[in-house]
């Protein structure tokens, strides 16, 4: 007997997934298909079994196992696209190794970011729209309101729009959430993100003792990610001063310092796109620990540290010049891309209204809606004037031409 199951979000949550899988296997239906179009499982009538499930996605098709998985009793079930099914029938307990997660975690955030770029697009129509309408709402001229004569369209686009806005804000949450738990999942990559802060985590009771007692200080740096340069050098100077980093928190702005003994500490900003495993391992390998590493999808910066001796060279993380140099245009660039649409939309809207500002009276609201764009426009074009100075000074600094 042939039973299919619509699941449309089961890649959002592989590990729900798994177990739901599992528990259909006790139930004697044994997987046969996934249908990637049209989100159904393909389930056969079978002897109920005991099965481990792990879904896993890889871009190189049709997936291998390594040997070691294979030694370990893992078996391909099945694979549909770059999306591939394995199960094995060990007890959970007598398991060693598990396929990694890090194809899905990629893949997830490819998903969340077009997701996010429909969610901040939407988002963007509808504040304009809501600016439009209270600015003509405060006006003193009579706005007549005509209703469209293809009202269908209309409001079928509305909904249409509210239906891909609601999806888009609850991918990126969902993916967001999964993609945290599939990381944490892997204990050696929590010890990597952990590696300095964990370890040494006290309570919040004690650190508030600390504190009151002058042994722990609080120090607050905002903005840093855009003169990453500003931020490195001024911890090595604290690290200097006898000032020892304890741990960053979770938003990368606050610093909680023990006092303590001058150290050399040479510590680096590291700004990437896409973060696996093999990323920490080497530069752990190397040396380095990391002291932070960001939660957000869009800013992944990991800070490293590396103590070393009085007299020897301050250890780098990028030894190549150009290297430095790429990678400090590409915060450059892709800030720029963020802030300088931002900066030109507020821009934009302040010409729109530059005619009413010399011809009538603004209201409070209105010129406080002024000041507020003009605000923003300083905030966003600052930061994105920031990065391109750092870049500036790392090319000084290397005798390159910009």
């Amino acid at each position: 007997m042939i039973t299919k199951i619509f699941r449309p979000f089961w890649s959002y949550d592989v590990q729900k997934t798994e177990e739901w899988l599992s528990s259909m296997a006790e139930k004697g239906h044994q997987l046969v298909k996934i249908n990637k179009g049209t989100r159904l499982f393909i389930f056969e009538q079978a002897e109920p079994r005991k099965r481990t499930y792990r879904i896993g996605f890889d871009k190189i098709q049709p997936h291998l196992l390594s040997k070691v998985l294979l030694d370990d009793g893992w078996v391909k079930i099945l694979q549909s696209g770059r999306w591939y099914v394995t199960a094995n029938e060990q007890p959970q307990e007598l398991i060693k190794t598990f396929p990694v997660r890090e194809g899905i975690v990629k893949h997830n955030k490819s998903i969340g970011y077009i997701f996010a770029s429909v969610l901040i697009y939407l988002t963007i129509i509808v504040m304009f729209n809501l600016i439009i309408r209270s600015t003509l709402f405060f006006q003193d001229v009579p706005v007549h309101f005509v209703e469209s004569p293809l009202w269908i369209l209309t409001y079928s686009s509305m909904g249409i729009g509210i239906a891909l806005w609601v999806l888009a804000l609850y991918s990126v949450m969902k993916i967001n959430k999964i993609n945290k738990k599939l990381i944490a999942e892997n204990t050696h990559r929590k010890k990597l993100q952990g590696s300095g802060t964990v370890e040494r985590r006290l309570s919040q009771d004690e650190e508030k003792w600390l504190m009151r007692s002058g042994q722990l200080v609080v120090k607050r740096r905002i903005a840093w990610m855009y003169a990453p340069d500003k931020l490195e050098k001024w911890l090595e100077a604290m690290e200097e001063q006898g000032l020892n980093l304890f741990r960053v928190g979770k938003t990368g702005t606050v610093f909680y310092f023990k006092i303590g003994s001058p150290r050399k500490i040479s510590y680096c900003a590291d700004y990437q796109n896409n973060t696996d495993e093999s990323y920490f391992d080497i530069h752990r390998d190397a040396g380095w620990e990391s002291a932070y590493v960001s939660t957000s999808s869009f800013q992944k910066w990991t800070l490293w540290s590396r103590e070393y001796s009085m007299g020897e060279e301050e250890p780098q993380i990028y030894s190549d010049k150009s290297h430095q140099l790429k990678h400090a245009r590409r915060i450059a660039v892709t800030y720029s891309c963020m802030f300088i649409p931002l900066v030109i939309f507020n821009i934009l809207f302040i010409g729109a209204n530059i005619h009413q500002m010399f011809n009538y009276n603004l209201d409070k609201i209105e010129l406080l809606n002024m000041i507020l764009f003009v605000i923003l426009i300083l905030i966003y074009g600052s930061f994105s004037i920031r990065t391109w100075l750092y870049y500036r000074r790392l090319s000084k600094r290397y005798n390159y031409n910009m």
